[in-house]
């Protein structure tokens, strides 16, 4: 259904930044990411505001690098989909009985 929706490109800039820095090693600055992004630098940096304050990047020096927000997001997701499983386990154990 989702995909009959015309993507907000600004949206999409925001991914390409969080993906771009889950892929780098060190920090990357704001220029780092516009030019390997080919991005304005304006644009990034907009968009690194935005994402300091959701703490899904976090500044380290005058750099940026992966915050501990999404890590957080991912380790609840991943705690629901034991919970699904262990629930499923029991069912097909019961069923087995």
């Amino acid at each position: 259904m989702a995909n009959s929706y015309t993507r907000i490109q600004s949206d999409m800039k925001l991914i390409e930044i969080v993906e771009y820095l889950h892929q780098q090693i060190e920090p990357q600055s704001g220029a780092d990411i516009a030019r390997a992004l080919n991005m304005p630098h304006g644009t990034v940096m907009s968009h690194v505001a935005g994402l300091l304050d959701a703490k899904w990047i976090k500044q380290t020096g005058s750099s940026y690098e992966p915050g501990t927000r999404l890590m957080g997001m991912y380790s609840a997701y991943r705690r629901g989909l034991q919970d699904k499983i262990e629930t499923l386990q029991g069912e097909l154990n019961t069923l087995e009985a």
